[in-house]
C-alpha cells in the first residue's frame, strides 16, 4: 500500500510540473503572440529614407534565428502593403543575412544578436528586441511585459542616426522615449 501512495505521489508531483511547465510555455507563447501583433504594426509607423525603398517590392521584416513567432507574424502581415509595396517576412540567422531588412526583430536568445544589431546599426533598419540592454546596445524599439500588458519604449537617437523617422503617434503610445528631440 505504501508504495502505491509514494507511485501516485509521484505520479501526481510528475503531473503538476508538466501542468506548470505548460502553463509556463502557453504564457510565453502569449507573449510572443502580442509581441508579433504589435511588430506587425510597426512598419505604419516609420518613414524610411526614400533611397532605403527605391526599387524594391516588398517592405521585408526580419526575424533572427531562433524565431519565437512560428507562423503567428506572417499570418498577420499577410495580405499588408506599405507604400504599394508587400510586407513579407523572413529569417535571418547571418549577420549578412540583414542587408535589405526594412525590421529586424532580434530576440533575447538570437544566436548572432550581437553581430546582427552591429550590422543593423549601420542601415535604416528598424531594429526591434527584447532584451533588457537592447536600447543601450543601440537597438531602437524594446518590446517589454509590464503588468500584464506588452509594452515598448523606444530610442529616438538610434532611429535618427541610421536615417528612420518614427510617427509622433508611435512615440506617443511608448512606455519611454530615449533621446527625444527637444
Amino acid at each position: 500500500m505504501a508504495s502505491l501512495n509514494v507511485r501516485a505521489i509521484g505520479a501526481l508531483v510528475a503531473a503538476a510540473a508538466l501542468a506548470a511547465s505548460a502553463t509556463v510555455r502557453a504564457q510565453a507563447s502569449l507573449q510572443d503572440k502580442l509581441k508579433a501583433a504589435i511588430v506587425s504594426k510597426f512598419p505604419q509607423f516609420v518613414e524610411w529614407p526614400p533611397d532605403a525603398l527605391d526599387g524594391r517590392t516588398s517592405v521585408d521584416v526580419c526575424v533572427a534565428t531562433p524565431d519565437p513567432f512560428g507562423s503567428d507574424l506572417e499570418e498577420l502581415v499577410a495580405g499588408e502593403t506599405l507604400d504599394n509595396r508587400k510586407v513579407s517576412v523572413r529569417r535571418v540567422a547571418r549577420e549578412q543575412d540583414v542587408d535589405g531588412c526594412q525590421l529586424l526583430v532580434i530576440p533575447s536568445g538570437a544566436t548572432a544578436r550581437r553581430a546582427l544589431l552591429q550590422r543593423a546599426a549601420t542601415q535604416p533598419i528598424l531594429t526591434i528586441g527584447d532584451d533588457a540592454r537592447f536600447l543601450d546596445e543601440g537597438g531602437i524599439v524594446r518590446l517589454r511585459l509590464v503588468e500584464g500588458r506588452m509594452r515598448f519604449d523606444v530610442n529616438a537617437a538610434a532611429a535618427r542616426r541610421v536615417g528612420l523617422r518614427i510617427s509622433a503617434q508611435l512615440l506617443q503610445l511608448a512606455a519611454s522615449v530615449q533621446g527625444a528631440e527637444p
